[in-house]
């Protein structure tokens, strides 16, 4: 897909931007300030997403998600870099499960539920009525 779209995003996003990963635009926003700002962090995540891995989405350290124990290592550092700035009271992981209609392209290409984060207008409407608290 990175060789398709030849994207800067997609480059970030699977780390080749940069031949050492400590170098890369991701693993620098990692240590950066910002999510410290915030009063609620929610973070949304499915297992149907085939473009975020589920445990990455979470900002969440699972053991051997790698077989590489280097890629570990850094995969547990920046999740550590992240955490780290934030209070454990204003961090929301909700995990969705989306009914998929597995007969288009989407679906075949495993993004469905990727995109139904972006565009399911039902989610939004669910998230501000459950969670009115996150908005004030």
């Amino acid at each position: 897909m990175r060789q398709w779209k030849r994207s800067k995003c997609l480059q970030e996003l699977s780390f080749a931007d940069a031949s050492d990963i400590k170098d890369t635009f991701l693993f620098k926003l990692s240590k950066m300030e910002g999510l410290n700002w915030f009063k609620h962090v929610v973070l949304l995540s499915s297992f149907q997403d085939q473009y975020a891995p589920y445990q990455s989405a979470r900002v969440q350290i699972t053991k051997n998600v790698f077989q590489d124990s280097s890629k570990q290592d850094l995969y547990e550092e920046m999740t550590n870099n992240i955490l780290s700035k934030i209070s454990t009271d204003c961090i929301y992981r909700i995990d969705v499960n989306f009914s998929i209609n597995k007969t288009n392209l989407d679906s075949f290409l495993g993004r469905t539920a990727h995109i139904q984060f972006l565009e399911s207008q039902y989610l939004l409407k669910l998230l501000v009525w459950r969670y009115t608290n996150f908005f004030s």
